[in-house]
């Protein structure tokens, strides 16, 4: 079966002002904006949990954000505004998973526990070409496919919790099955589905919904082409990597806490290759108390996730809160290739619409034309960036080539060659500042430039020279792009410090991620 396309959608540009046509969609929240989210570290951090076994904020968190359709800002169907003027590295919102597919379950099954399952119908590239029902390929596909399937059963679930209106579930379970499935159909598109003055209510399910099953065709084809829209996957990893690590690691479970979720409220955000808002995947601690909403049925469809955004930039009020579909680091071309591919659509933001310009006026030759681990061929490229106008783009299209000049220079262990490093690389920083600002990418080059700049300075104390400044400057521009990533996590300087030494394993230490004792990133 042929992956579900996205329908096509125009990419809305920021706007400063929220005056025009508007159509309010979020009623019944409003009120949940007013007292912001200071530190969210419980749900990154072991070591934060609560000793008392309660968070110190409720579940979910709407911060200020609201759900809007027929707003200048929003080009096409809904999108979610800012309600006011928004700080870079404030919370927008947390909220748990509608559904997720459990890691146990998942990692049993791909082992081969239940081998007896087939899972053609899900992804047909899935199986032995002869039909081998016998045979199972155990690759990223079918990895993607067992947590599919399960994110199907758990939605049929709840259908038929609904459809035994005589059985001995409770009344309470019964509201909450409503309350998510509700939830979960919402997510298709405005030409599929009404728009209610509620939906922002209905996006974060609650035990009093009024969900009436007959009136929506809820069968197995809709609900996959919905998680193939909508639900998100891995955030670090991709199932082709999370396979290879299940299939040679023992227990390699206690790698990951998460794969597959359903998350509403942000399938209403479009997409923006210039993104001003970023989004990590928590875990709510093991404890009754610490959401004591979430009963055993709870537990059981939604899990322990959940999804934590923050504002990367300065929002005005009125202007769409987007985020990027894809990894940023990638030229245009592949950019456009691969959102009409996945998404259906081709994106029109403003960084694409200034980077295709800038190669039009100058065009430049594809990385293809340089000679991988060559570090001439490889500073003529970057030197040909440089000269463009639109440098700050195309930088961080193409900064997986800075990074292989980088590595290539270092194994020299040059002081100009370091100094020559840190120039470029501070180039680069500022251009993920400007483009795509707190991303794993643009995390990676500031521990990198961190640790260069301890580097020098070591070698200026041999020399009896001043090298600190540069240290402090890479350290502030590390620890304020953590804060912007993950907040300000109450102003705790051992939790900002805690963050920066995951963030460093995680992306800068080979098989850091397998030896991080909290898996997000």
């Amino acid at each position: 079966m042929p992956k579900a396309k996205r329908k096509p959608k125009k990419i809305a540009e920021p706007s400063s002002s929220s005056d025009g046509a508007e159509k309010s969609i979020n009623t019944g929240v409003a009120n949940l904006s007013l007292s912001p989210l200071h530190d969210i570290s419980p749900l990154l951090l072991s070591s934060a949990a609560p000793k008392d076994g309660k968070l110190p904020f409720k579940l979910p968190y709407i911060g200020p954000i609201s759900l809007v359709q027929q707003h200048q800002s929003v080009v096409h169907g809904r999108g979610l505004i800012a309600a006011r003027d928004v700080s870079p590295g404030e919370c927008l919102f947390v909220i748990p998973a509608v559904a997720a597919a459990p890691i146990d379950e998942v990692y049993n099954r791909f082992l081969g526990e239940d081998e007896e399952e087939d899972y053609d119908d899900i992804d047909d590239d899935i199986g032995a070409s002869n039909n081998d029902a016998s045979f199972i390929k155990k690759d990223g596909p079918h990895l993607e496919s067992i947590a599919e399937e399960i994110l199907i059963e758990q939605i049929q679930y709840l259908l038929d919790v609904l459809d035994d209106e005589k059985s001995a579930c409770a009344k309470e379970t019964m509201s909450h099955a409503k309350s998510l499935l509700h939830a979960f159909v919402s997510q298709m598109s405005s030409d599929e589905v009404p728009t209610t003055p509620d939906l922002m209510k209905i996006l974060l399910p609650s035990n009093n919904a009024h969900f009436d099953k007959d009136k929506q065709v809820i069968d197995r084809e809709t609900i996959l082409n919905i998680i193939r829209r909508n639900a998100f996957g891995p955030d670090f990893h991709n199932y082709d990597a999370i396979a290879t690590c299940w299939n040679t690691t023992p227990d390699g479970k206690k790698c990951y806490n998460r794969l597959l979720g359903a998350y509403p409220l942000s399938a209403m955000i479009n997409h923006s290759c210039s993104p001003n808002a970023v989004r990590v995947f928590g875990y709510i601690p093991n404890s009754d108390s610490c959401d004591p909403s979430k009963s055993e049925f709870g537990n059981k469809i939604q899990g322990k996730e959940v999804m934590i955004v923050h504002a990367n930039k300065a929002i005005s009020k009125g202007t769409e809160i987007t985020w990027s579909y894809i990894p940023p680091a990638i030229p245009l071309i592949e950019r456009r290739e691969a959102l009409l591919s996945k998404y259906g659509f081709i994106c029109n933001c403003l960084r694409c619409i200034q980077e295709e310009k800038a190669l039009t006026a100058n065009p430049l030759a594809t990385q293809c034309d340089y000679l991988p681990g060559n570090e001439t061929s490889m500073r003529e490229m970057i030197q040909a960036i440089e000269q463009n106008p639109s440098s700050n783009e195309i930088r961080v299209s193409y900064a997986p080539l800075y990074l292989e000049y980088f590595n290539a220079a270092l194994a020299q262990s040059d002081t100009e060659k370091i100094n020559d490093i840190l120039k470029l690389a501070t180039r680069l920083h500022f251009s993920f500042v400007a483009c795509n600002n707190a991303c794993t990418e643009h995390l990676s080059i500031l521990h990198m430039c961190y640790e260069l700049a301890g580097v020098l300075h070591t070698r200026a104390l041999q020399q009896k020279k001043e090298g600190m400044a540069q240290v402090r400057f890479w350290t502030e521009q590390l620890k304020k792009t953590v804060m912007t990533r993950y907040g300000n996590l109450g102003e705790n300087v051992e939790f900002v410090r805690a963050l920066m030494k995951h963030s460093k394993l995680v992306l800068r230490m080979r098989n850091g991620w397998y030896s991080a004792d909290d898996k997000f990133i």
